[in-house]
């Protein structure tokens, strides 16, 4: 038997409607959608690349979108009643920060205490396409944060905070844009010395200069490996963030006496450890310094000016404990705000700490009582009377 083929008996092709029917299906529209994610863009992550995605899965989950009229944000589910059908959101204080047009380029960086509309209208959107209203239960200034209060019938994925922030670790920032679409930002954790208009808390994110440039992921989170946030992100465009010990700090505060206060010292600070290695070691050889913080600026009119603390100065130690980095600091100030709340003391109450201080111009050390103040408000710095290296900045005996 001898089998013959028609040429006219292949299968037909699919018409023009057809292909746009198939090109329409939610599972061929990654053909033509470029996400906003850094993982598919370097072979850096080769290795990782796996885990991170299941990572970013896994927190993608209680990552949501905030909009008030000011501002729209990134946000994450923390807190959850199921009794009462709410949960607690956390986002950036950016949401219902004004915004004021500046006089220069740069007047934006020194407004550190800021106007905030605590009455604004803030929508949480959901991730079912839905939107609800949200209430604001507190605002922390100093640290840029905020916590709204959200009616939702539905269970929500609570994000999993680690104690565990390390230089050099890959991490991945998350947000979402308008559409709610996942934006993933890889980086890595870095300590930096903040510029003089920066908080002393800050922590860093080094991106890949391949990431994708986000509009909507402050107030999102920056997750490790597993999928467990590290930080809340405080300012993508100078690309830091909150790291999660500070967070679970004042959370905890938070919950149990019902506010977030830290110690205003009227100074700021850099840490000694972080410098370049070469200043270190001439500190050290020249000065007995190894460690400590130099003092960057001290607020006018504060109780540091008037015991002679100046700029260029180290503060080796608080309260008996030495002191290398501003982070450290950071969780020493809560943890003195968390035994004086204990002791039923208040807001705004003053607490005296004894600081051992290395005078830069007379080249000796001290120890002083730092009168500081115990608040919840936003630290401003205002420039002091004693500029670097002048002589009317010599210490008062």
């Amino acid at each position: 038997m001898i089998w013959t083929y028609s040429l006219t008996s292949r299968t037909p092709r699919p018409s023009t409607k057809q292909k746009d029917r198939r090109a329409n299906l939610f599972t061929m529209e990654h053909h033509c959608y470029k996400a906003a994610s850094s993982l598919f863009k370097t072979h850096r992550l080769l290795p990782i690349l796996e885990q991170a995605r299941d990572a970013t899965l896994l927190a993608a989950k209680s990552v949501i979108l905030l909009s008030s009229f000011l501002n729209k944000c990134s946000g994450l589910w923390f807190e959850r009643d199921d009794h009462s059908k709410t949960a607690l959101v956390l986002t950036s204080a950016q949401l219902i920060r004004e915004k004021k047009e500046p006089k220069n380029p740069f007047e934006w960086k020194v407004q550190w205490t800021g106007n905030y509309h605590r009455q604004a209208e803030v929508i949480v959107h959901l991730l079912d396409n839905t939107a609800v209203p949200a209430r604001l239960l507190y605002l922390q200034e100093h640290y840029e944060f905020a916590i709204y209060k959200v009616q939702v019938d539905k269970p929500v994925q609570l994000a999993t905070f680690t104690e565990c922030v390390r230089s050099g670790q890959d991490v991945f920032r998350l947000g979402r844009d308008e559409s709610l679409n996942l934006s993933i930002t890889h980086g890595m954790v870095a300590y930096k010395i903040p510029s003089w208009y920066e908080r002393c808390h800050y922590m860093y994110l080094s991106c890949d200069p391949s990431s994708p440039s986000l509009l909507r992921d402050d107030g999102g989170p920056i997750i490790d490996l597993e999928g467990k946030v590290v930080g809340l992100v405080n300012n993508h465009i100078k690309e830091t963030f909150i790291p999660s010990f500070l967070l679970h700090k004042c959370l905890d505060f938070w919950r149990r006496f019902n506010c977030m206060p830290r110690l205003h010292l009227g100074m700021t600070f850099t840490s000694i450890k972080h410098l370049d290695p070469s200043c270190i070691e001439r500190m050290t050889r020249n000065h007995n310094i190894e460690s400590g913080l130099i003092v960057e600026q001290v607020s006018k009119g504060s109780h540091a000016e008037k015991i002679g603390i100046r700029e260029g100065d180290v503060i080796e130690s608080f309260n008996g404990k030495y002191i290398s980095t501003t982070i450290e600091l950071e969780q020493m100030l809560i943890d003195i705000c968390w035994d004086h709340f204990d002791q039923r003391k208040e807001l705004y109450a003053e607490k005296d700490v004894s600081v051992k201080i290395f005078d830069a111009i007379k080249q000796r050390r001290r120890t002083r009582n730092l009168t500081a103040i115990v608040s919840d408000l936003g630290e401003d710095i205002v420039e002091g009377t004693y500029p670097i290296m002048r002589k009317e900045a010599m210490p008062v005996s």
